[in-house]
């Protein structure tokens, strides 16, 4: 900001009395008012958010004002409605709910619809009128996926942007409210997968090839493998022990796949009322395919499908019968359940049938080799010199897959610390002893 405001503090206009500068952008500023609890909106005559104020339905608000000879059209504003730029809204007033996602929604739509050149990102959202101003014509580089995602969750990872990463991070916002928004903006929902060849899971070579036959393949190419009536998996069951890597595969997957994505934590949403855990498991499986194709990541599933015996209770069989049937059906609805569970062992029989789990795959600690694989993928996008990473890969084979990403992290930490660019053998070494001595102390 330039810190001035372009009329004098204390000057008396129609729309109240000048106070400080708030926030300036091309051709506007936002200034305090200093007779009251208000805000001013000036905008300068003959820019472009003042050719814009009078294309939009009720600018009778504004108001002329000449000075020091210069024109201006002002506006007093609720406080409660500061003007913002899009890119900023999120920051301003938090996540969006559904009446502000209709509101933002339509007001970006006509704009973009009497100007189909202007940059979104810097916009100015005036609440109170439901409308958006352009500033400036964009040069053609905005993303506008970053920015959707920028507004819905106030995060630019655009990689996220479907339905159920949104929800994840605002669950105030329906998938209708998501696909209205998007749709505004001249966004597709999902972006593309990625290549099958591209698909990468590093120290899990057995996994990665799994997923990438099963799964990335027929995604890449659906319309071949319907032609050949493919039955693709209803369900995926991943199991292994406490930190072996199995989240991690399956975050894996879900970045590849871009689809929305629903998960449930089947140990968390066990309830003390009958029914309830099964009506949140329908509940997911509906949205789910509602916004087909998607995944359904079921976490803790021998939480609900523990084998059953004499002594089971009748609701927790309905809540087993309920959820195979959902799976059963999960394939021709265009949804693919990933389920892990620490004790396979502990699930009825029936969940592991093919035709509901048609794959269950073991993800157990790690081999040095498989360790060594993880690392290098972990250091990748970290600046570091030529590494011997074989005594840690030795150190830290049969150990949980997070104690290897730890060891990376810390070194990274170490690194930084020191005042040093690049991670070193030596520091790498003093990481993994860290962990050691941690892991002896406790």
């Amino acid at each position: 900001m330039t810190g001035f405001p372009w009329f004098p503090i204390g000057h008396a206009i129609a729309s109240g009395t000048v106070g400080r500068l708030r926030a300036e952008g091309p051709g506007y500023q936002v200034l305090q008012d200093q007779a009251g609890d208000a805000l001013i909106l000036v905008l300068a005559a003959g820019e472009r958010a003042a050719e814009e104020a009078a294309k939009i339905g009720d600018v009778s608000r504004f108001t002329d004002v000449d000075f020091s000879g210069r024109s201006y059209l002002t506006m007093s504003i609720a406080k409660a409605a500061e003007p913002v730029p899009l890119l900023q809204w999120s920051k301003r007033f938090g996540l969006p709910t559904t009446s502000d996602i209709v509101a933002l929604g339509k007001a970006i739509a006509e704009m973009r619809r009497r100007n189909p050149q202007a940059e979104v990102s810097s916009a100015l959202f005036l609440g109170s009128l439901e409308a958006c101003l352009a500033v400036k014509d964009g040069d053609g580089s905005e993303d506008m996926r970053q920015v959707a995602a920028q507004i819905l969750t106030a995060s630019a990872l655009s990689s996220s942007l479907d339905v159920g990463s949104v929800r994840g991070a605002n669950p105030w916002v329906s998938p209708d409210d998501i696909s209205f928004f998007l749709r505004a903006l001249g966004v597709s929902e999902f972006a593309e997968p990625i290549a099958p060849e591209a698909f990468a899971l590093p120290g899990r070579p057995a996994l990665e090839a799994f997923f990438r036959e099963y799964v990335i393949e027929p995604s890449a190419d659906p319309d071949r493998y319907q032609a050949l009536r493919v039955q693709l998996p209803n369900g995926i069951l991943l199991y292994g022990p406490p930190g072996s890597g199995k989240t991690h595969a399956v975050d894996t997957l879900i970045a590849a796949l871009r689809r929305p994505t629903f998960r449930l934590d089947l140990g968390e949403v066990g309830s003390p009322f009958i029914h309830q855990t099964t009506v949140a498991m329908r509940q997911a499986f509906e949205q789910a395919k509602r916004s087909a194709p998607s995944l359904l990541v079921l976490e803790e599933i021998d939480s609900v499908a523990p084998a059953r015996g004499p002594m089971s209770q009748d609701h927790k069989m309905e809540e087993l019968t309920e959820i195979l049937r959902m799976i059963e059906s999960a394939a021709k609805n265009g949804v693919l359940v990933l389920a892990t569970t620490n004790r396979k062992e502990a699930l009825d029989p029936a969940v592991l049938r093919t035709g509901r789990f048609d794959h269950s795959v073991l993800v157990d600690y790690p081999t040095k080799e498989e360790v060594e694989l993880a690392m290098h993928g972990m250091l990748k996008d970290r600046p570091h010199d030529p590494l011997d990473l074989s005594e840690a890969s030795r150190s830290l084979a049969g150990r949980p897959m997070s104690d290897a990403a730890w060891v990376v992290n810390e070194a990274a930490r170490l690194t930084a610390r020191a005042k040093r660019d690049r991670i070193t053998d030596a520091l790498l070494d003093r990481a993994l002893n860290r962990l050691i001595s941690n892991a002896s102390v406790m």
